[in-house]
C-alpha cells in the first residue's frame, strides 16, 4: 500500500512538472512571438506521444508473445504513423527546428518498435539444409533471408475514434434486455469477448480474456475480472462498469461510472459525465487469482491519471471526475464480508448460456 501511494505521488509530481514546463514554454512563446497554433500543437503532440509510449511499455512488459501481442504491436505502429501524419499536416506553420525535434522523437519510437518486433517474433525452427541443392540456382534467396526483418505488413483496421469493433467471430453477449448474463470461470480465457447492444442488463464476466470489447450498452452494470490485454468502451450510457486491463480506452460515452484497474493512463475521447474510482478490493475468494490470471499487478493501478484527448488545457477536464469515496459501491452481488459464497452460488444458479454469434 505504501509503495502504491508513493508511486501515485511520483506520478502526480511528474504531471505537475510537465504542467510547469508547459507553462514556461507558453511564456517563452509569447515573448518570442510564436503563434498560439504552435503551442497548442505541441501540447497535443505530447499527449499523443505519451499514449504511444504507454503502448511501448505494455509491449516491453510482454515476456512471451501471446494472442494479444500482434494487436499491441500494430496499435503502436498505427500511433506512430498518426504522429507522422500530424507533424506533416502542421509543416506549414511549424519552425524547422521544432519539426525536426518532433520527428526525431517519432523515429526513436520506431526504432524501439522494430527491436520489440524482432524480440517477440516467432523463432525460426532449426533444420538441416539439402546440400545437393545449395548453389544450383543463381536466383535462390540466401538461406537466412527468411529471418531478415521485412517491412511491417499493412495492418488491418485497428480500433480508432468511434469505430472500435470486435474481431470477426468474437464470442459475446449481444442484443439482450433486462437479463442477468454470466460467463463462468474457465470459459474461453484465451480469446476475446464482446458485450454489444445490451439494455438494463447485469453482466458478470468471471473468466479472463485476451481483450474485451464493449459497445452500445445502456443502463447496464458490468463486472469483469481483469483481462490480460485491452478494453475498448464505445457508445455507452448510464452504466456502471467494473473493469481491469493493461490499457483502457473509452469513446463517445456519457454518464458512466468506471471502477477500474489499469497499468497505463486511461484514455477518453468524445465523452462526458464520466466518473472514476479504483477497482473493488479485495475480490471474493473465488476470484482471488484473477489478477495473476491476467498477468497484472494489483499495486500498479493508474485509475485516476485519465487522459482526455478533447481537453489539452492544464485545468481539470470537465468531462470526467473522481468519484467521491462516500459514493463508491462494490457490485451488488458481492461484498467484502460475505460475497464469496453468493458469487459462487449465483454463477451456478442463474448462468445464462453463452451467446457465440459472430461480431
Amino acid at each position: 500500500m505504501i509503495r502504491r501511494a508513493q508511486g501515485q505521488e511520483r506520478a502526480r509530481k511528474s504531471e505537475y512538472a510537465a504542467e510547469a514546463r508547459k507553462g514556461a514554454f507558453t511564456e517563452q512563446a509569447i515573448e518570442t512571438g510564436s503563434s498560439i497554433a504552435i503551442r497548442e500543437f505541441e501540447s497535443n503532440f505530447a499527449v499523443e506521444l505519451r499514449a504511444a509510449q504507454e503502448t511501448m511499455t505494455q509491449v516491453e512488459d510482454v515476456e512471451v508473445a501471446d494472442a494479444e501481442t500482434p494487436n499491441l504491436l500494430d496499435w503502436w505502429q498505427t500511433q506512430l504513423k498518426e504522429l507522422h501524419n500530424t507533424v506533416s499536416g502542421a509543416a506549414s506553420f511549424l519552425p524547422t527546428a521544432t519539426r525536426e525535434k518532433l520527428v526525431g522523437q517519432i523515429v526513436s519510437q520506431e526504432a524501439l518498435l522494430r527491436e520489440q518486433r524482432d524480440r517477440l517474433a516467432p523463432k525460426k525452427k532449426f533444420g538441416f539444409k539439402n546440400r545437393s541443392k545449395v548453389g544450383t540456382s543463381k536466383t535462390t534467396a540466401p538461406a537466412d533471408a527468411a529471418v531478415t526483418p521485412a517491412a511491417p505488413p499493412a495492418a488491418a483496421p485497428l480500433p480508432k475514434a468511434d469505430t472500435f469493433q470486435a474481431p470477426a467471430g468474437c464470442q459475446g453477449f449481444r442484443g439482450h434486455s433486462g437479463q442477468t448474463l454470466i460467463r463462468d470461470a474457465g470459459e474461453g480465457s484465451a480469446s476475446d469477448f464482446a458485450l454489444e447492444q445490451l439494455v438494463g442488463c447485469e453482466v458478470r464476466l468471471l473468466t479472463t480474456s485476451t481483450a474485451l470489447w464493449i459497445r452500445g450498452l445502456k443502463q447496464c452494470t458490468v463486472f469483469a475480472v481483469p483481462v490480460g490485454g485491452s478494453i475498448y468502451v464505445t457508445e455507452c450510457e448510464e452504466c456502471t462498469l467494473y473493469l481491469g486491463s493493461r490499457q483502457l480506452r473509452m469513446h463517445t460515452s456519457t454518464k458512466v461510472a468506471f471502477y477500474i484497474h489499469t497499468s497505463s493512463h486511461p484514455i477518453i475521447e468524445h465523452c462526458t459525465g464520466l466518473t472514476f474510482a479504483p477497482y473493488p478490493s479485495p475480490l471474493p475468494i473465488t476470484l482471488a487469482g484473477a489478477f495473476a490470471d491476467a498477468a497484472l499487478k494489483p499495486e500498479q493501478n493508474q485509475w485516476e491519471l485519465v487522459d482526455d484527448f478533447d481537453w489539452l488545457k492544464a485545468a481539470q477536464s470537465p468531462n470526467w471526475a473522481v468519484l467521491p469515496e462516500a459514493e463508491r459501491q462494490p457490485p451488488a452481488w458481492f461484498t467484502k464480508e460475505g460475497g464469496q459464497a453468493e458469487a459462487a452460488g449465483a454463477a451456478m444458479a442463474t448462468s445464462t448460456p453463452l451467446d457465440v454469434r459472430a461480431c
